[in-house]
């Protein structure tokens, strides 16, 4: 049995996913900074709102462009994967520590530990594909399910909103300044799409990951958008749900692969 059957093996075990759901209670670095739930809600407010990410401003084309650069690449190159999975590796480990940490002026350096374990997770899982060469990413003839996917994956990429005041903002010139290409999750649907307009030939372990972490944290924004203040976070909402359905598509298709 090779290494990644192992992994694959793993990854179907019941005792993975409780390992999975044990890092939701990872509690924020550093503890202190938490007395209780309320004070915790608070934090991660503050932490979300207040993310390194916020500061790599002069950044944010390029992580929008890149992307986008791979994706054409792998359509006439698809033997480029190997310098493929290395970027989006790299790219999650941004996600990880630029979207869920912060220098808070009442706390210092602080950071929502879980997220980043599950991010860092995910990248890992990309890594893992550089030398499992499970990926064809060969994407076939296109069909309107395929062009469906696409269209919700790109929807998510280009994020129109106002972050200011969370409301929409369809101006062309922001699909490549805005903060999406530096998050998890507007980035997860535009990397399960390629993902996914290459199963069945994909790397499970990979797709499963990517699809597990992304339901879990698709499902809190879920929440938190649309139940803790739906009259100021519903557009903000509506651009998550990309993230919830392909994550649990992709979910669901890695489990029943055979």
């Amino acid at each position: 049995m090779t290494l990644y059957e192992r992994f694959e093996r793993v990854t179907r075990k019941w005792w993975f996913y409780f390992l999975i759901f044990v890092v939701q209670f990872l509690p924020p670095y550093p503890v202190s900074s938490v007395t209780s739930s309320q004070d915790f809600n608070r934090l991660v407010v503050e932490i979300l709102s207040h993310a390194l990410v916020f500061s790599w401003v002069s950044l944010y084309p390029l992580f929008k462009v890149v992307p986008l650069v791979f994706l054409v690449l792998l359509f006439f190159f698809p033997k480029i994967g190997v310098l493929f999975h290395l970027f989006v590796a790299f790219h999650y480990l941004l996600f990880a520590f630029l979207q869920n940490s912060a220098f808070l002026e009442n706390r210092g350096f602080t950071m929502l530990t879980s997220n980043v374990v599950m991010m860092c997770l995910v990248a890992l899982s990309f890594f893992g594909e550089v030398f499992a060469r499970r990926n064809t990413l060969s994407f076939g003839r296109m069909n309107w399910k395929k062009w469906l996917m696409v269209g919700i994956a790109m929807f998510a990429f280009w994020y129109p909103i106002d972050i200011g005041t969370f409301r929409p903002n369809f101006q062309l010139a922001s699909f490549f300044t805005n903060v999406a290409g530096l998050t998890f999750c507007m980035m997860t649907p535009f990397y399960l799409m390629i993902l996914l307009l290459s199963y069945p030939g994909v790397n499970l372990v990979t797709l499963r990951i990517t699809g597990l972490i992304g339901t879990i944290i698709g499902g809190y924004n879920f929440f938190l958008n649309f139940i803790f203040d739906f009259s100021k976070f519903w557009w903000n909402g509506v651009l998550h749900l990309p993230l919830l359905f392909l994550s649990v598509y992709a979910l669901i298709l890695s489990l029943r692969h055979d």
